[in-house]
């Protein structure tokens, strides 16, 4: 292959991939995105989030963004679709409760029938009567 070829070769690869990525943001932009304020600290797929205000971001069916609007701190999760049979008419998330912790366990999406379950599950602690699971579930804006 001469210079003129691989270079050619080169510059075709460069722009497809730039192509690829203009169309890509253009879809991220218009994906469902929701504000929540979140008045406990959490874990999300092993990572612990401090409590605050937050920007939920659907990156696409497989992943969520969760960005503290105070400290612009971003974690990317990979979530689990499940599709539903009806409409939400509201966002939230769903956290489970076990002890005096708290995890991130499902997205639902206002507006759509999909919600998320996060792909990395938590390990459920000793089983015993001081760690029940609960559920709290705080509403998307």
């Amino acid at each position: 292959m001469t210079s003129r070829s691989a270079n050619l070769s080169n510059l075709i690869f460069s722009l497809s991939l730039a192509a690829g990525l203009l169309c890509a943001g253009a879809t991220a932009a218009a994906q469902t995105t929701a504000s929540v304020t979140i008045p406990f600290g959490f874990s999300a797929e092993h990572h612990n989030m401090e409590a605050g205000s937050y920007k939920v971001e659907l990156l696409s069916d497989r992943y969520l963004s969760l960005r503290n609007i105070a400290t612009n701190r971003t974690q990317v999760l990979m979530v689990r679709p499940e599709a539903g049979q009806a409409i939400e008419t509201r966002g939230r998330l769903v956290f489970q409760q076990e002890g005096s912790r708290k995890y991130l366990a499902q997205v639902w999406i206002a507006g759509t029938s999909l919600h998320s379950e996060m792909a990395v599950q938590h390990k459920r602690e000793r089983e015993s009567a001081e760690n029940k699971v609960t559920t709290v579930e705080l509403a998307l804006k």
